[in-house]
Formats: C-alpha cells, sequence, structure tokens
C-alpha cells in the first residue's frame, strides 16, 4: 500500500489530507478493472477439469462402516490408514499381480532405485492409500471407509477386505498387548514380592535395634506429666513456707552448753597436733573432722530457733525441686530422640504395607490377564459392508471440477491482487496531486504512430486525442496567471529520470502554441544529454553553449527553418560545466532577450532527481512543468525529486502525466467525458 503522504513546505498549492481513502479507491478501481483476470482464471480452470473428466475413467464408491469408541475415533481413522492393514489387503486379494495396482508407470520405472520387490510393496500400498479414504460421521463414533475404483466389483471388494483387515489388526493388537502384560507381570512379580518382604524385614530389625514399642512415646509423656506436678507442688510447699518464715517472731538468746564448746575445743586442738604428723587425706585426720562437725552440729542445734528450721526445710524443698527439674529436662530429651526414631519407624512401616499393596494388586491383574482366555474384539461393531454400486460416483467428478474452477479464479485474484500491491507508479490525477501536493495540469495520452515522431503528430492529426491535450495544457497555463494578462510566458520543462517524455512535450507543447499563431521558440537546456536537435533532424554544431561562452549571439545560435514554426537553439554535450554555464549571467540574459522576441519560450531542463541544473533554471522562469511517466515513474523517486523544489519554497510548478494508457485511465477517471466527448470515432494508436 503507498505510505503516508509528507506535506512540504514548499507546496502550499494543495493540502493532502484524503492519500488513504484515494489509494484504495485506486487499489479498488485498479482490481476491478482487471476482473476479467479472475474469471479468465476460473474459465481456464473449468476447461482444464472437463479435459481431465474425460480422459478420466469413472469412478464406483463402495464404502463400509463400523462402529468404535468415540473418544478414539482419529486413532482408529489412522490404523485402517496403516501399512500393515494395506499390506493384509494387498496380500488377500492378490493385488501384487494386479496390473491395475502392480503395474510400474514411466515415471516410476526412470526413478526406480534399490530393491524390486520393496518397490512393487511401496507401489501398491501407495495405490491402495490413493483410493481408500477414511473419516468419521459427525456426532458418532462411526468411521466411513469408502473405495473409489474404476472397477464397482473390486472397489466393494476391497473395501469389505479393508474392514476385515482392520479387525484382525486389532485382534492381533490386543492378544499382543496382554501377551506383553501377562509377561511383564511374571517377571516383574517377584520382584515386588522380594521388595515387599525386604521392607518388612527392615521394619523388624528397626524395632528390635531400638527396642521400640507401640506405647513407649505414651509412657515418657507420663513421667514428664508426674514430674511437672511434683515440680508444681514444691514450689506451693516452698512459698507456704516463705509465707510461714515470715509471720513468726524473733526468737530469744539460749543457753550454750559448757560440755560441748569443751569437746569442741578437744578436737580442735586434736586436729592441730595430729596435723602435724599426718596430712588431710590421712584417716585419723578425715574422723577428726567429721568429729568436729558433728559437736558443731550438735551446738547448732541447741542454740537453733523454729525460723532456722523452716529456712533449712525451705532450702531441702528447693534442693529436691532441682533435682526433679534436672530429671524432667533428662526425660525431654530423650522422648525427644524417641520421636525421631519413631518417624523413621513410621516411614519404615508405610513403605512395607505400599509394597505389600502394590503385590497384591499385581497379583490380582495378573490372575485376570491369565484367565481372560477368550480375546473378544470388544468396542467394534460392524454398521454395514460394502455392496457393489450400481453407478459411478458423480460428486468426485464436480468435486474435482469445481476445485479446479476455484483454483484458477484464486490464482487469477492473486495476479491481480499481486500487480496492484507493487504498482510503485501513478496512474491517475487525483493519486499524484494527492501525493505530492502539486497541481496536475494535464494527462498526456501515449499516441506514438509506427515510423512517425510521436511530436509530428500533433501536426498531422490536430484533432486527435494527444493534440488535444496537449491544447488543453496550453490553456492551463495561460489560466494560471498572477500578475500577467497571457499567463507565463517561459516554461521550464524537467522530469525525474530521462527517458520519461520531456522533450518530446516541450517540443509538442512548442509546435501546438506555434500553430496557434505565437511566436514560439524552444532552447535545449539539458546541456548533459541534450536532444533537441534530434527531434527535428537538424545538426547542433552551434548553439547554447556558443552564446553562453560569448562566442556567438542570440542572432547566431536561433534556427528559423523549420515547417512548424517554432524556432529553436540546439546544444551540444557540456556535462563536466553545465552547471556553470547554466549559473552564468547571460542566461538570465538569454532568457530576459527572448522575452522580448517571442510570445511563448520552452526550455527542455535536464531531469531532476540527479542534477540541480532545472532547479536553477526554475528560478528564472515562469513555471516549471515537471512530466511524470504513467505507472513508469517511482513513487519514491517523485517525492524524493519534488522535496528540493519544496525546500527551497519553490511554487510555480505544475505536474504533467504523461504516456498515459488512455484505454486504462479512462477507467478511473473524471476526464473520460471529455476525452471521450467528439472523439468516439477517432481510434487510437497502439504503444
Amino acid at each position: 500500500m503507498i505510505a503516508e503522504p509528507r506535506t512540504y513546505n514548499g507546496a502550499p498549492l494543495r493540502k493532502c489530507t484524503h492519500v488513504s481513502g484515494r489509494d484504495f479507491l485506486t487499489l479498488l478501481r485498479f482490481v476491478m478493472r482487471h476482473k476479467w483476470l479472475p474469471f479468465a482464471g476460473m474459465a481456464l480452470g473449468f476447461g482444464a477439469g472437463l479435459a481431465a473428466l474425460a480422459l478420466m475413467p469413472p469412478l464406483y464408491s463402495a464404502s463400509t462402516r463400523v462402529m468404535v469408541e468415540r473418544d478414539a475415533l482419529r486413532t482408529e481413522a489412522q490404523i485402517v490408514e496403516s501399512t500393515p492393514v494395506f499390506e493384509k489387503v494387498a496380500g488377500t486379494l492378490g493385488l501384487y499381480r494386479d496390473p491395475r495396482f502392480a503395474k510400474e508407470s514411466v515415471f516410476e520405472k526412470i526413478m526406480q532405485s534399490g530393491d524390486e520387490e520393496n518397490a512393487l510393496r511401496e507401489r501398491v500400498i501407495g495405490r491402495l492409500e490413493k483410493i481408500v479414504s477414511v473419516r468419521a460421521l459427525e456426532g458418532t463414533g462411526i468411521l466411513d471407509i469408502t473405495v473409489r475404483f474404476s472397477n464397482p466389483e473390486r472397489a466393494a471388494q476391497i473395501a469389505n477386505v479393508v474392514l476385515s483387515a482392520y479387525r484382525e489388526r486389532k485382534m492381533d493388537e490386543r492378544f499382543e498387548q496382554s501377551r506383553e502384560i501377562s509377561a511383564w507381570m511374571g517377571k516383574h512379580l517377584e520382584s515386588v514380592r522380594k521388595q515387599a518382604d525386604d521392607a518388612q524385614k527392615r521394619l523388624q530389625d528397626y524395632q528390635i535395634k531400638y527396642g521400640i514399642a507401640t506405647d513407649s512415646d505414651t509412657g515418657a509423656r507420663g513421667q514428664i506429666q508426674i514430674l511437672q506436678s511434683q515440680i508444681e507442688a514444691g514450689e506451693v510447699a516452698i512459698a507456704a513456707l516463705k509465707a510461714k518464715l515470715a509471720g513468726m517472731p524473733e526468737p530469744q538468746a539460749k543457753a550454750v552448753s559448757p560440755a560441748l564448746k569443751t569437746e569442741e575445743a578437744a578436737i580442735k586442738k586434736q586436729i592441730q597436733i595430729q596435723g602435724q604428723r599426718y596430712g588431710d587425706k590421712h584417716p585419723k585426720m578425715i574422723a577428726l573432722n567429721a568429729a568436729l562437725q558433728s559437736v558443731r552440729a550438735k551446738l547448732s542445734r541447741k542454740t537453733m530457733d523454729p525460723r532456722k528450721a523452716i529456712s533449712a526445710e525451705i532450702a531441702d524443698t528447693e534442693d529436691k525441686l532441682g533435682r526433679m527439674r534436672t530429671e524432667l529436662e533428662a526425660i525431654s530429651k530423650s522422648a525427644s530422640e524417641g520421636s525421631k526414631v519413631q518417624y523413621e519407624l513410621t516411614a519404615l512401616q508405610s513403605e512395607a504395607a505400599a509394597n505389600m499393596r502394590l503385590y497384591e494388586n499385581m497379583l490380582v491383574k495378573y490372575q485376570n490377564v491369565v484367565a481372560d482366555a477368550d480375546l473378544q474384539d470388544q468396542g467394534l461393531k460392524i454398521v454395514s459392508m460394502a455392496t457393489i454400486p450400481s453407478s459411478p460416483d458423480q460428486q468426485n467428478r464436480l468435486s474435482l471440477l469445481l476445485g479446479l474452477g476455484i483454483t484458477g479464479f484464486l490464482i487469477g485474484a492473486l495476479v491481480v491482487f499481486i500487480r496492484a500491491f507493487f504498482n510503485t507508479g501513478f496512474t491517475n490525477a487525483a493519486q499524484l496531486e494527492g501525493m505530492t501536493g502539486y497541481p496536475v495540469f494535464a494527462a498526456v495520452p501515449d499516441a506514438a504512430m509506427k515510423g512517425v515522431a510521436i511530436h509530428h503528430t500533433v501536426i498531422e492529426k490536430p484533432a486527435a486525442i494527444l493534440a488535444e491535450s496537449l491544447r488543453s495544457l496550453r490553456v492551463a497555463l495561460r489560466l494560471r496567471s498572477d500578475n500577467t494578462i497571457r499567463g507565463p510566458r517561459v516554461v521550464s520543462v524537467t522530469s525525474t529520470l530521462p527517458n520519461e517524455g520531456k522533450t518530446s512535450l516541450a517540443v509538442m507543447l512548442a509546435m501546438i502554441a506555434a500553430k496557434s499563431g505565437e511566436r514560439v521558440c524552444i532552447v535545449d537546456c539539458d546541456l548533459r544529454r541534450p536532444s533537441l536537435h534530434k527531434a527535428f533532424g537538424i545538426g547542433n554544431a552551434r548553439g547554447l553553449q556558443d552564446y553562453l561562452n560569448g562566442d556567438s549571439s542570440v542572432e547566431d545560435v536561433i534556427y528559423r527553418r523549420d515547417s512548424s514554426g517554432v524556432h529553436m537553439i540546439t546544444a551540444k554535450a557540456a556535462p563536466t560545466y553545465s552547471l556553470t554555464l547554466l549559473t552564468s549571467g547571460r542566461m538570465e540574459l538569454l532568457i530576459q532577450d527572448l522575452r522580448d522576441r517571442y510570445d511563448f519560450i520552452v526550455l527542455d531542463a535536464p531531469s531532476s532527481l540527479a542534477f540541480a541544473d532545472a532547479r536553477v533554471l526554475a528560478k528564472m522562469v515562469d513555471q516549471t512543468m515537471y512530466v511524470v511517466s504513467w505507472n513508469r515513474t517511482r513513487r519514491e523517486g517523485v517525492l524524493t525529486s519534488l522535496k528540493a523544489y519544496a525546500d527551497m519554497g519553490y511554487e510555480n510548478l505544475a505536474l504533467v502525466l504523461n504516456k498515459v494508457d488512455l484505454r486504462e485511465y479512462l477507467r478511473e477517471s473524471a476526464s473520460a467525458v471529455v476525452y471521450q466527448y467528439g472523439h468516439e470515432e477517432t481510434p487510437l494508436a497502439a504503444t
């Protein structure tokens, strides 16, 4: 599709805000103009189909149907069309000896390589695959097996044998599956049993190793509860004793027994004497120390009051609580370790139970498989067998004919859209104006005749459409007037690239103006590829360069002897310093001199995409005519070239759509009425 256009700053003549819609309409019109191509493709497809049907023998269809599980329809259809089934059919019916299946074609003889037996097998199976089709009936669990063959008896026979081979294949699969399951179970049943025994043995060994009983964890929890209860009772007793002690009065001093004091002093003296002879570890020293402690205890009891007794009881109770807390911590730690052992024990018990269940389940399945001796094709029910068809299958022939017709239509439509998509040129004035923002003054048809130069056509056939379009262009130039009454007098003609017809257009425009009585001069300003002298069939020994170099006067370089009445200034090729000559002051003097001599001056300028010559001349003229070749000049090139004019702020530029295919152009242009009016009997020359 055409990219979104851009409006350049130097192109204020028109705002292109409607290009997308116009471009879509252009594409649609292009498709409609070539609508005959898809229908021609359809006709060609129908013709090919009729020819093929005339050469093809009639085909007969024979069908058989079988009911299977609905969830397995696709799988069962693939099994019916599998190679083992077709091999069984070929062997049963002797198709390897049937020339309709076994005979080699010329192409197969050329391409055959390898074993001949394998080639025969592949050839027969391949032809069976072509004539057998399997489809699932929608909403049911029924498979339809259809055979299309040139012989009706053979078609029915093949269909029924395919069904039989399919049933045998299913029975073989079921038997093989049962045999494999039985063999696998018999092989692995003992290993599963061994795994179960090993798991049970590991469980027993673990219980013996740790002396685990089922209620061991419960006993530990009971001991912890008892100790906690005793600790709580001790704490309550200590609190009561402390309260009692706080409420007792201070004790009175008691007399100390003299005898006990004397005994204490004597023992101390003995310890001192014996300590000089024995060490602290000697039995005598140990006995003396014990006696001293006993006497001191008696003295303490003699002097002890009730408060001290209660304090002693409190200390004794706290000591018991400490021992109970230590015992509680040890039992809790032991219970924690026992939980880990119990966890591992539970895991071993689960493993043993799982292995035993697996063994029991496998044993039951193994017994069922062994007991299943009567193998039936469960799930398969024959709905109908094939009968010999009485008439050919017309649906297949109609499908072939319709398919070829639709294919031809689609190919034709594809060709049209490809041509439209890759059409990178301009095909109508509205499209050209919309994308560039510059006005289109005329659409000039391509009316060249064999053996006649195109610019002579306007002289020989002044009433032709070509001459009429050029007169319209001249009128458009007259009407394009800002400050002058007669419109632009000096016009430059350029194009994007060479060979777009700018020189021929410039010559014809000059001839049309001269024919109407104007004094006209055309100047060849294309110093890179001069061609004006070729158009008029004259020499170019003396021309524009001579004047610009100062070697000749204006009178010397003007040629006045052409029968068309057009005066001209030719040129010689000077590509290296073309731009230098055109930018000299003498070029502007020449144009001013020609304004005084002629009514209309046409400058044949170089192409604009690669060179700046035409833009230099544009500053010296009243109007620039930019020639675009119909459906040939690429849009990107035109936009790039015109951007240079827009960037320099040049406004006096108009477009001419040249070399137009008039028949194509009139189908999509509003100018059709204008061109056709008064020219119904004027034949258009073919290009």
